[in-house]
């Protein structure tokens, strides 16, 4: 299990005159009111907060297979009742079926969430 870190901090007055000091793990970074917690996130090494890429990959699709590569390790895969996480290998998601499926690329701190639609048969 991973140490906790505790962080502490003085809870301020405008006047500057500390109220109260408070200790807990997490990190409490300012920021302005563009900043929202499904586009940015903080670099721990810097703490500064900056935007979430979009991720690149590359889509393979061979009859009811489809390949993804380029994906970084952590992240969460969704599609027809399956969830996954990512080791950073390329992944390679079976269909049963011919058809239309939604792939759900999630969860990754530097990575915007990300939705495909994929085509598959069976020829």
């Amino acid at each position: 299990m991973d140490d906790i870190i505790e962080h502490r901090y003085a809870v301020a007055e405008p006047s500057g005159r500390i109220a109260w000091v408070s200790k807990g793990p997490y990190l409490y970074v300012a920021c302005d009111d563009t900043v929202r917690d499904d586009t940015h996130y903080v670099d721990v090494a810097t703490g500064e907060i900056q935007p979430k890429r979009p991720l690149e990959m590359h889509q393979g699709i061979e009859a009811l297979k489809v390949t993804l590569a380029g994906l970084p390790a952590g992240l969460t895969v969704a599609t027809n009742g399956m969830d996954t996480v990512t080791d950073g290998t390329p992944l390679v998601i079976t269909y049963d079926l011919p058809g239309t499926y939604e792939i759900r690329l999630s969860g990754h701190i530097e990575y915007l969430d990300r939705v495909e639609e994929v085509t598959v048969d069976d020829a």
